[in-house]
């Protein structure tokens, strides 16, 4: 039997949340803390929770890229693989990372982040993904989430859908915040903050 190791990525994985960092990357940083001034009841009222992370998330990724093509979108991602993402990875978490790619480990990034920003690296790397998808229309972005947020109690959900923990001898779980309680409970070897030292 193989061993799986799932890793949560932003904050995890990263130093900065991605989600951020691409909107910097891809508007500069006039323009988003602008965005993010205009955008400052929005965040309030998810920090109050009047409004949930799906939504919020849904009303800052549509200010900065709704009606964006595809096809720029999906260069400005693949710019910011190459040229943003790499000072942005813990250099300890690759290792372990690493480590168990060498012990033939399926090794699965499950994200509230877009894919679309993360899977050019861990197709790059070898490793599976699971993660928030955005809707297109027509060849350009609508704004909204294709299906459900990859957050809390859906990470774990979504996990589940892909494949069977029984299946695994030992499953090592890596994650740094409340939105990956849920696939915590998974681990048998559990790894919380573990980086971030």
């Amino acid at each position: 039997m193989r061993n799986l190791a799932l890793f949560d990525f932003d904050g995890t994985i990263t130093r900065k949340d991605t989600f951020i960092e691409i909107i910097k990357f891809a508007k500069g940083s006039l323009h988003f803390y602008i965005g993010f001034i205009l955008l400052s009841p929005v965040l309030i009222f998810y920090k109050v929770k009047l409004i949930p992370n799906w939504r919020a998330k849904e009303i800052v990724f549509s200010y900065f890229f709704k009606n964006l093509s595809v096809e720029l979108f999906h260069k400005i991602c693949n710019d910011f693989v190459e040229r943003k993402l790499p000072e942005l990875i813990r250099p300890s978490a690759w290792k372990k990372i690493e480590q168990h790619l060498i012990a033939s480990d399926r090794v699965v990034i499950v994200t509230a982040s877009s894919g679309d920003w993360i899977l050019p690296w861990t197709k790059k790397h070898g490793i599976e993904l699971i993660g928030t998808k955005w809707e297109f229309k027509d060849g350009r972005i609508t704004g909204k989430i294709k299906g459900r947020n990859c957050y809390g109690p859906v990470k774990k959900e979504m996990i589940l859908q892909l494949l069977n923990p029984s299946d695994y001898k030992s499953i090592s779980v890596y994650g740094d915040t409340s939105g990956d309680k849920e696939m915590l409970t998974l681990g048998t070897s559990v790894y919380y903050k573990y980086f971030n030292g």
